[in-house]
């Protein structure tokens, strides 16, 4: 994907009220009175550096990130316009929270703490943690602004779109959405290749395979009071990995088009088999959105979905609104071809 950067650039706001900022800062973008730091900068660049990298199967060298792209910009330019448009984003929803008066409540904030508290102490003390904070290139002060940030981000998105908001959207309305597009499922594979060489099987292993996946099939469709996949999981499938929690199947094209279209073709309990090429595939479908597993993280970013045409315009509005600047002198000593090897 080549052109991968530029099409996440146009998803998001064109910014038209950005200014250089030739002076000497201690920032790398203000926006408002809210301020990117050049150490967040720099954490932001390597971390989607690396997985852009990765999304393209992609060599980390020079050529490749000044390689020219169809507008006659470069990799590069395309990947710096992105990084600035995505952390100015977080800003503008952390000014706007303070221009519309908004705070948290006593228990909004204590669930933020407390949160805080159980990393503190999950990682082992406060000592422990900060080393970990400090292997990832974050000051404690960065972790919880950015904890902060994300939580006024989401008290924004509820006072315009949440079910007493400007826009309302439904819970409901949140997971029909989720339902239509995505699907919890739980796998049992039985494999038509050789599990060490990847050679197909012969005739012979074919057709144990197929009567395999049958058993597989008939066992996971025979009625019971309690769910047993997990059990048909245990005893038929050559992988049993990630399956505790099932996999989400999304039509984002993900996974192969025959598995996407199967597993949001089931209703919750149902159970399909497939024939892959190198695998057949019993699949039983589960509630994606039962309150022990749709999180608030997965309803917000299902909300922005439904609602990105009106989140974008009032993302422009807002940049109109704010005073926004970008000091060049850093963004230009972390653009990525300068970070080749590191």
């Amino acid at each position: 994907m080549k052109r991968f950067i530029c099409i996440l650039a146009a998803c998001l706001l064109l910014l038209g009220t950005l200014t250089g900022c030739s002076e000497k800062a201690d920032y790398a973008i203000k926006v408002g009175d809210r301020t990117v730091s050049e150490n967040d900068y720099y954490r932001t660049v390597m971390l989607l550096r690396s997985n852009y990298l990765s999304a393209e199967d992609a060599e980390d060298s020079a050529e490749f990130w000044t390689e020219p792209l169809e507008d006659d910009s470069t990799t590069s330019e395309a990947f710096v316009d992105f990084i600035n448009e995505y952390l100015i984003e977080k800003k503008l929803y952390s000014v706007q929270f303070d221009k519309l008066g908004l705070s948290f409540s006593e228990s909004e904030e204590s669930t933020i703490q407390n949160a805080i508290a159980e990393a503190v102490e999950s990682a082992g003390g406060m000592s422990a943690f900060t080393a970990t904070l400090t292997e990832a290139n974050y000051t404690y002060e960065e972790y919880l602004e950015e904890i902060y940030d994300s939580t006024r981000k989401s008290k924004v998105l509820v006072h315009y779109f949440g079910e007493d908001g400007e826009d309302p959207v439904s819970l409901q309305d949140i997971k029909d959405y989720y339902n239509v597009h995505n699907a919890l499922v739980k796998i049992v594979y039985v494999l038509k290749v050789d599990k060490e060489t990847g050679e197909a099987l012969d005739t012979e292993g074919l057709a144990a395979a197929k009567e395999k996946a049958e058993d597989a099939y008939e066992a996971a469709t025979r009625p019971s009071d309690t769910d047993l996949f997990g059990d048909v999981i245990e005893i038929f499938s050559a992988s049993t990995a990630d399956q505790g929690n099932g996999i989400v199947i999304s039509d984002d094209g993900s996974y192969d088009e025959k598995i996407s279209n199967a597993a949001l073709d089931l209703e919750v309990g149902e159970v399909t088999l497939l024939d892959m090429e190198t695998a057949y595939m019993v699949i039983k479908r589960y509630d994606g959105t039962a309150d022990d597993v749709f999180t608030a993280t997965m309803q917000q970013t299902t909300l922005e979905t439904i609602r990105a045409d009106e989140i974008e315009e009032l993302l422009e509005q807002w940049e109109e609104e704010t005073s926004i600047k970008i000091n060049k002198k850093i963004t230009k000593k972390y653009r990525p071809e300068k970070l080749v090897g590191q």
